[in-house]
């Protein structure tokens, strides 16, 4: 029976990488055939249409136009291929012959097709399996009286905060960020099918330095956090992925002392003394467990992290406790929210590419083509279909964001050299063109290969 459960994961892993593939050469196809229709229309030379990279395993001329269609062996890009686009060509319908204004529109038109499926995909995500929502199972109870009346409650789905609609996590940070501890806040919530409008009283200071840090939005809600054992000493008690749930002070679990963060345990530890044990509840592989560890040393003269160390943690990390649902809308309202979720996307991205470039955000926040797919496979795998669409229309809208960009190698890049020549009457010296792309190349591909590098690390 084991043997089998292996067996059907490896398959559900291998099925979901595929699929995570296919999406990325879909999208980058979809890319392609943008340059293509648009090239077509205005009567450009094209060479060769490829998808994928690398050698040809399979090819087809046309016999009137000339034009070549090939599948090539990496399933990781693809290309269409302009008479004169990398270098001077003296044929009438070459892209150095024609008008700037229509290699502008070639150029921009592969970002556009992007744009455009992205924004269908989205639409069509939202209209099938409805939009992906915050949804908080685990409010932190407080017993202080001001918070009394003023809190969300289990199961709420954020819709509105301070009627500014909740795409995703970054939405809630935006809007709370800056807002200091005790201020109200209004958030829209849909619980049990009816629609509420809550006034929230934050527990603390909402400061978020990156796009990364959500911790001090969703915790001044009051999402409750829980802690992850991700080091454990020789011989500990503790294992590895364990979850800290409870101390282990009543004859009742449910009133037992619950534990959100790593100070809480240090807390409750400096309260014992030699000879003291340690009682705990933890969350192993899905199945609640009970450990006694002895406590054999005093803890007056250690710091935190040796406190830690003398039950056999080494290190652990916080996460926050809540979910995601699916909501449905009305037909006007799927489009409405479909194209403004796009838009979302489109800004995170420009966000994201500002945060790395004023060091807000070190490279290992981002990933490239290797990690793009890994973690589009475990997304695929977790969440079936739904997910798939969503991470479609996700790379189509980046793809779309990231080719616009004024990067040496990029269609952006391209579209400036355009410009400039429009203006000067005159084109930069296809040398120097060609110089600065293929530089451009080798640090995209470098800078590409750095990201999944400290992905994996």
């Amino acid at each position: 029976m084991k043997e089998l459960l292996s067996i059907t994961s490896v398959l559900s892993s291998i099925s979901s990488i595929l699929l995570a593939i296919l999406i990325l050469m879909i999208m980058i196809t979809v890319h392609e055939f943008g340059h293509y229709i648009a090239g077509k229309i205005f009567k450009f030379k094209i060479n060769e249409f490829a998808i994928g990279m690398g050698p040809a395993i399979l090819k087809r001329k046309n016999k009137t136009t000339g034009e070549v269609f090939s599948v090539r062996a990496l399933p990781l890009g693809g290309f269409c291929a302009f008479e004169g686009e990398d270098e001077d060509s003296d044929k009438e319908d070459a892209f150095n012959k024609k008008e700037p204004w229509k290699r502008l529109i070639v150029l921009v038109s592969g970002a556009f097709m992007n744009l455009i499926v992205g924004v269908l995909v989205l639409i069509l995500s939202v209209g099938i399996y409805g939009q992906l929502s915050i949804q908080t199972y685990d409010i932190k109870p407080s017993n202080l009286p001001e918070f009394a009346g003023y809190s969300l409650v289990n199961d709420d789905i954020i819709m509105k905060v301070e009627n500014k609609p909740i795409f995703m996590a970054t939405d809630l940070v935006d809007v709370l960020k800056g807002k200091k501890q005790g201020d109200i806040v209004e958030i829209t919530v849909k619980n049990n099918g009816e629609v509420f409008k809550r006034r929230v009283r934050l527990r603390n200071d909402v400061n978020s330095d990156s796009l990364t840090d959500i911790f001090s939005a969703f915790m001044a809600i009051g999402v409750a956090t829980i802690e992850r054992i991700d080091g454990v000493l020789e011989n500990s008690l503790i294992s590895e992925g364990d979850y800290l749930l409870r101390i282990n002070d009543n004859a009742n679990y449910d009133d037992c002392t619950r534990l959100y963060t790593i100070n809480d345990l240090v807390s409750h530890l400096r309260t014992l003394s030699q000879g003291d044990k340690l009682n705990l509840y933890l969350l192993s592989n899905e199945t609640k467990k009970e450990v006694s560890i002895d406590i054999t040393e005093n803890f007056s003269s250690l710091d935190d992290s040796e406190v830690l160390k003398s039950v056999g943690i080494s290190s652990s990390s916080m996460l926050l406790k809540y979910a995601t649902e699916n909501v449905k809308f009305s037909f006007f309202e799927t489009i409405g929210r479909g194209v403004r979720y796009s838009f979302n996307v489109a800004g995170t991205i420009f966000r994201t590419l500002g945060e790395l470039l004023t060091g807000k955000l070190g490279v290992e926040a981002v990933g490239g083509p290797i990690s793009t797919i890994s973690m589009t496979s475990n997304a695929i795998k977790q969440g079936g279909f739904n997910y798939f669409l969503e991470i479609m229309g996700f790379i189509g809208i980046n793809l779309a964001t990231f080719n616009l960009l004024p990067i040496p190698a990029l269609d952006g890049s391209r579209a400036v050299f355009t410009i400039i020549e429009w203006i000067r009457k005159k084109p930069v010296s296809r040398k120097i063109e060609g110089v600065i792309h293929g530089i451009g190349l080798i640090v995209l591909l470098g800078f590409c290969i750095l990201v999944d590098v400290l992905q994996f690390i």
